[in-house]
């Protein structure tokens, strides 16, 4: 009976095969440009969210504790906001991988893969995003620290300048005036001089006598 039956089925099986075609029609023809499907990726677009969210910390921490005029005026600030920027976005960028992975192992398992070797992943990948923020958190504190530096910087050297700017400006004043003013000058002094003589020569007597 299971001879009858292997036998049914080899010739329905022969038939199958007797019937399809030696070619397929159209496969082969020059006309016919086949292109491979490729899913548009959605990594350019993620790492430019996490550069834009960069950005916006970057600006908001600097326009904290810095002025706009002295962003514009000084070019090292500029620089390494940018270099800020790119290493903030990368570190932003990777802790979104790391979520996602994680996610999509979580959901593997819940599915009714629980092998140990997938635990052993999960638990791997969760390590590597807590390292992450943790780098993150610390790489914002050294921003925000070297941000308050070059504030006291800022403040000491331009409060300088400003300094000895106006003291050059009160030396080119008296150098402008005319002889007339600058006699004038001497004598107002040398009065002075004089009534301070007198007044302390007049105070000595009075104590003499």
């Amino acid at each position: 009976m299971k001879d009858e039956s292997k036998s049914k089925f080899r010739d329905s099986l022969g038939d199958l095969l007797n019937d399809l075609p030696d070619e397929v029609e159209g496969y082969g023809d020059n006309d016919v440009d086949l292109q491979p499907v490729k899913m548009p990726s959605a990594q350019p677009a993620a790492m430019v969210r996490a550069k834009n969210k960069a950005e916006k910390t970057l600006n908001s921490l600097l326009s904290f504790y810095l002025s706009e005029e002295i962003i514009a005026e000084h070019e090292y600030i500029r620089a390494k906001a940018s270099l800020d920027e790119y290493a903030l976005g990368m570190l932003i960028r990777q802790m979104e991988n790391s979520e996602t992975a994680i996610t999509l192992l979580m959901d593997t398992i819940h599915e009714g893969d629980v092998s140990p070797r997938m635990f052993e992943v999960l638990s791997d990948l969760q390590r590597t995003l807590l390292d992450i923020i943790k780098s993150q958190t610390m790489y914002l504190i050294a921003i925000e620290e070297n941000a308050k530096k070059i504030s006291r910087d800022v403040d000491v050297y331009h409060n300088n300048e400003n300094n000895s700017s106006s003291s050059n400006n009160k030396q080119n004043g008296i150098k402008s005036r005319g002889t007339k003013d600058l006699m004038r000058a001497l004598q107002d002094t040398i009065s002075q001089e004089e009534i301070t003589d007198v007044d302390s020569i007049e105070t000595h007597e009075e104590d003499e006598d």
